[in-house]
């Protein structure tokens, strides 16, 4: 801002005074040049009454210069004639500053003499003065203004900015703070929906054992004992009597029902979960359902310790998995795994049926939405997603 301020300064305190001094001395340049050409026309008028001795007659140019010699001009006049100074009037002594001009005295074309004019020019020298010495305080007090007025608005603006950063910082601590208090707060949420998640999927797989411990030992042992009971009747009656086709019939029956029971208390929860652990009891399941569809599994399983929690999530996931290939997915090569993963634990069952585009939507029917629920509400996530180049792939994760 300073170069501008000196600019400005300098532009006021010298342009102005020196425009008025040479104007006003133009002015009385002009001035006395006017006064040099009127005295040269009277002389000339006296050189052409006596071309010779005009220039000796000081009388008569005395007369002819005496109204630019009187006040208020108080001019000094020089009158040459072939170079020689033939008269000189006015002040005796030269003044400090005077404005001169020259003019020609000709007589019938032809240069005889000249006059020379000059007048006083005090009173421009001083009003000049003045106007340095105003300009010069005006042109610093200009400059003074320029810069300090703008460095004030600055500081100002530098005052004001500083209040509102540290508005800023003051509301951007009280919104970490916030922010700090409302993930403490969903953490802690998020800790008691993973735990309550976990719970409800332990609680889950109780209630399964226990529903799977029912079926097994009470309908079974029933069944069991009604076709004990059925075989003695057989036993009773012989092989002649009438009613040994239905009582045979009835036996059938009754072992259909044990291996519907037994089924349903494997699936419900397999006893390898509690003898073996979910990866053997996933390893078991997986063969079996190979034998079953007729369709190759190669299997990755992890040999580290995989927690209790994530293994039945990861089973009873690819349970539902395979029972989707084996329905929708027309596959041939079944591969799935399970090992760490991004601070946690991965299955991936991939297939290469027909793929999500052209499998029926049942393949993200119900099954699938319970398996996404079970794993969501461990902590973990589900996709399904299309593989390459044909085929799906289904990926849980568990924490």
């Amino acid at each position: 801002m300073w170069p501008l301020a000196l600019v400005a300064g300098g532009v006021f305190g010298v342009v102005l005074p020196a425009t008025y001094q040479s104007l006003a001395f133009r002015e009385r340049s002009r001035e006395a040049a006017l006064w040099a050409g009127d005295v040269a026309r009277r002389v000339e008028g006296l050189a052409r009454e006596r071309p010779v001795l005009w220039a000796y007659d000081q009388a008569r140019l005395r007369v002819v210069t005496a109204e630019v010699l009187a006040a208020p001009l108080s001019a000094r006049v020089r009158i040459d004639a072939q170079r020689d100074a033939m008269f000189i009037a006015g002040h005796d002594e030269p003044r400090g500053v005077e404005a001169a001009a020259w003019a020609v005295v000709r007589v019938e074309g032809r240069a005889v003499g000249r006059v020379e004019v000059r007048l006083p020019a005090e009173h421009i020298a001083a009003s000049a003065a003045r106007l340095w010495l105003a300009a010069l305080a005006g042109g610093a007090l200009l400059a003074a203004a320029l810069f300090f007025l703008p460095l004030r608005t600055v500081r100002r603006g530098d005052a004001r900015d500083e209040a509102l950063w540290r508005d800023l910082q003051d509301a951007n601590a009280t919104l970490e703070a916030r922010v700090a208090s409302r993930t403490a707060e969903l953490s802690a949420r998020e800790a008691e929906l993973s735990a309550l998640g976990a719970q409800l999927v332990a609680v889950q797989e109780e209630e399964r054992a226990r529903i799977s411990r029912d079926l097994h030992d009470d309908l079974g042992q029933v069944l069991t004992g009604l076709r004990l009971r059925l075989s003695a009747l057989g036993h009773t009656l012989g092989d002649t009597h009438p009613g040994q086709v239905h009582l045979t019939a009835a036996v059938e029956a009754v072992d259909e029902g044990v291996e519907q029971v037994r089924h349903l208390a494997h699936r419900l929860r397999p006893a390898a979960l509690d003898g073996l652990g979910p990866m053997a009891a996933l390893r078991g399941h997986a063969e079996r359902w190979a034998e079953t569809v007729g369709a190759e599994v190669a299997l990755d399983l992890c040999s580290e310790d995989v927690p209790a929690s994530a293994g039945e999530v990861f089973f009873r996931v690819a349970q539902e998995a395979l029972t989707n290939v084996a329905r929708h997915a027309a596959a041939r090569h079944v591969r799935a795994s399970v090992g760490p993963f991004d601070d946690g634990w991965r299955l991936v069952v991939e297939d290469d049926g027909v793929g999500l585009n052209r499998a029926s939507g049942t393949r993200r029917g119900l099954g699938l939405v319970g398996a996404r629920e079970r794993v969501e509400r461990a902590g973990g996530y589900l996709d399904v997603e299309a593989s390459t180049p044909h085929g799906t792939r289904l990926i849980a994760w568990h924490p």
